[in-house]
């Protein structure tokens, strides 16, 4: 629903932001399907098979894979437009280098799933799940963090688009840190629970990630001007100050994470 209602709405978005869309959602169907597979397999066509149980297979270990490479897509989406409204290098700079974290860290996981395909591993891969998620919640902290700072410190510039502004910092909290807090329960019960409890949370991150960005970029077309006008038609007695023609553009761009 989230992915029909961005492509019939949002036809002014740019060929590689449409495609980008496309490839997660191509990429989010594939990692569901691995992921019933799996259950499938381990809980009904195994049922009761102990030892099929604790063995992991393909789709288990493609999992993690998948799962970085949606997230470290989407956080490298965010940091563009972080980058579009503030223009700080360096804080683009620590996202992209936190999400290659993540990225790097569900790759080493893969490779080590996939050399020893068992449950069993899982306690080994230490090394690996921590960067895994420590650089994810990095990531989403900054990119939240940042873009709840520059708004807040800049909103007195725009007092015409003052509701605008607040419904941004909002989504941008309810958002932003819906991914941070199940990547820390995810850490958090792969290293203080010794079963694989952990990968509840673990198999709905992408899941996670895609429907954020989706419903952000989807609630743009509900956001309203000051005078009640859709977004796009701003009223001409403001739409010439140059501060609120930068800010209208920043927030179209921005409503993404927010």
């Amino acid at each position: 629903m989230q992915v029909y209602l961005y492509f019939t709405q949002s036809r002014r978005d740019g060929i590689w932001l449409r495609s980008l869309i496309a490839m997660l959602y191509l990429a989010e169907s594939f990692n569901c399907i691995i992921s019933i597979y799996y259950i499938y397999n381990a809980l009904v066509t195994h049922f009761g098979d102990e030892a099929n149980l604790l063995a992991g297979n393909w789709a288990f270990t493609a999992d993690a894979a998948l799962t970085g490479a949606i997230s470290g897509a989407v956080q490298h989406f965010f940091a563009w437009r972080v980058y579009v409204l503030t223009k700080n290098g360096i804080v683009v700079a620590a996202i992209i280098l936190c999400s290659l974290a993540n990225m790097a860290g569900s790759l080493g996981a893969t490779i080590s799933m996939a050399n020893t395909p068992s449950l069993s591993q899982l306690s080994n891969l230490e090394i690996e799940v921590t960067t895994w998620l420590v650089g994810a919640v990095l990531a989403d902290m900054i990119i939240a963090v940042s873009l709840l700072w520059h708004l807040g410190r800049h909103k007195h510039l725009y007092p015409a688009l003052t509701s605008t502004i607040n419904r941004i910092l909002r989504m941008t909290v309810q958002t932003g840190f819906v991914t941070t807090i199940v990547a820390l329960i995810d850490l958090a019960c792969y290293l203080t629970i010794k079963s694989a409890i952990h990968l509840i949370f673990s198999m709905t991150l992408s899941k996670l990630y895609t429907n954020c960005m989706l419903s952000t970029l989807n609630a743009r077309g509900a956001t309203l001007k000051y005078d009640g006008s859709p977004e796009g038609e701003v009223s001409h007695s403001r739409s010439n100050h140059p501060r609120v023609g930068t800010f209208n553009h920043s927030s179209r761009c921005l409503t993404s994470r927010k």
